[in-house]
């Protein structure tokens, strides 16, 4: 086993790639749990450390908490984002609102899922060796 097949792009981890979500939206996502999400997130946590760590931080505080984290330090951007028809512009407040709307679930585990995906954000070192392998 050849351990670059781990490696990711720390840059990439912490700056975000664009994902092409479809012909008309994209995304800029950093990587989850990159350096900037972990600091954000313990940041972000100490207050409530004790209760999570007793097991009474509500789950709604909790999920507050992860948006927060999110739309600082994963969702950085976005191109074709609609409402009713009307373009959505980026601000990190407004990736906050969707994030932690009701009903916007399936949002946001859509932008964790691209954050998770490791692939995204593996060295070009790598992705070179691959392409060679494939055509090779």
């Amino acid at each position: 086993m050849d351990l670059n097949q781990f490696t990711t792009n720390v840059s990439k981890s912490n700056e975000g790639v664009w994902v092409e979500h479809d012909s008309e939206t994209s995304f800029l996502i950093a990587r989850m749990n990159n350096a900037n999400f972990q600091k954000v997130f313990q940041r972000s946590m100490k207050p409530y450390r004790k209760m999570f760590e007793e097991g009474k931080l509500s789950t709604e505080r909790q999920n507050d908490v992860l948006c927060g984290v999110m739309a600082e330090t994963i969702l950085l951007g976005w191109k074709g984002l609609h409402f009713d028809g009307v373009e959505v512009p980026y601000s990190r407040e407004k990736a906050l609102e969707l994030l932690k709307s009701d009903g916007n679930d399936e949002f946001r585990e859509l932008i964790l899922s691209y954050a998770q995906d490791n692939e995204t954000y593996r060295n070009e070192k790598l992705d070179k060796s691959v392409k060679n392998l494939k055509t090779g």
